[in-house]
């Protein structure tokens, strides 16, 4: 006769054989009775509360396994998220996260091509796409990225059983306006610059290797003696290069160059890189001898005196 223990663990074996949680129908798509609820919000650490901003549209989700693997993949178009909406993923019991994207498209971005059961989180998205070196205008672009903490999913044998899992989407793309003030009116045009080496990203929201890269303004306007232009850049984050170039373009010479992030924008001591994504830069220039010499006075983040450099007066 066969042992109690013997029957039970045969039960068992004929059970997952015939009776899988997922099973795929006759499209290959697969179905189970349990997985994962995905939910999204937006809240910055400087917030008391969740939002559902406007600008997010589109999502690109990824489900990474334990071994963050990606195992499922999906692209969502023309959808506004808010506190009703979830996004249901049919998936067997283990140990999930999820991270996703809002704002990519094939424009701008150069995405890579993603293998369920190969590709990892630490992988290669996108790259920001360029000509040469200047990068392609991110003009009227947002993009979101937010990941969430990791949830089991059991097995279950009967009924149905979605865990619930959050994903808080948060902005890294950044808007600069930057302006010239007191500019001679005949020394021919000056033009501004921004050299970055953030131009790709890998799934998990880091910064990926890349070379440098010029971004250009989107808009600019000069007067006679004023410049102004404006910026889109991706992640802006310290270790990394982000330098701001004002350039002479008659003959070449630079008016400034420095540090976007450790001589400018964190020099505000009201600055927060994770809540903070709007920024106008200010530099005042003056002919210091009456001789067509000109240098910058002060500069200005988001209304805040960041530099006043001592000049020798003028004759």
């Amino acid at each position: 006769m066969i042992s109690r223990c013997k029957f039970t663990l045969i039960i068992c074996l004929l059970s997952a054989l015939f009776f899988p949680a997922c099973v795929h129908d006759d499209d290959e798509t697969e179905k189970c009775d349990q997985g994962l609820n995905i939910s999204f919000y937006s809240q910055t650490r400087c917030s008391t509360s969740a939002s559902y901003p406007e600008n997010i549209k589109d999502l690109t989700i990824f489900v990474f396994n334990s071994d963050d693997v990606v195992v499922e993949r999906r692209r969502l178009y023309d959808q506004e998220i808010g506190a009703d909406f979830s996004e249901t993923v049919d998936i067997g019991s283990g140990l999930y996260s999820v991270a996703a994207w809002s704002g990519l498209n094939d424009y701008n971005f150069d995405v890579s091509d993603i293998e369920i059961g190969v590709t990892k989180k630490n992988e290669l998205l996108f790259k920001l796409r360029r000509t040469i070196s200047t990068a392609v205008s991110l003009e009227d672009i947002a993009v979101y990225y937010g990941e969430s903490t990791a949830v089991y999913v059991q097995e279950k044998s009967t009924g149905m059983h979605y865990e619930d899992i959050a994903v808080n989407l948060l902005e890294i793309t950044n808007r600069i306006t930057i302006s010239v003030e007191g500019l001679p009116e005949d020394s021919g045009p000056y033009g501004i610059a921004i050299e970055s080496n953030n131009g790709s990203m890998n799934i998990d929201g880091t910064i990926a290797e890349d070379g440098l890269i010029t971004y250009e303004p989107a808009w600019s306007y000069s007067t006679s003696d004023i410049l102004s232009a404006d910026f889109t850049l991706l992640k802006l984050e310290t270790g990394f290069e982000n330098t701001i170039v004002i350039t002479d373009t008659a003959d070449g010479t630079e008016l400034f160059r420095g540090s976007l992030l450790g001589a400018l924008i964190l020099k505000n001591p009201y600055v927060d890189l994770n809540c903070d994504h709007d920024f106008t830069i200010r530099f005042t220039a003056e002919d210091q001898c009456d001789c067509g010499t000109y240098t910058i006075a002060e500069i200005w983040v988001n209304n805040w005196l960041v530099h006043s450099y001592d000049t020798p007066m003028k004759p």
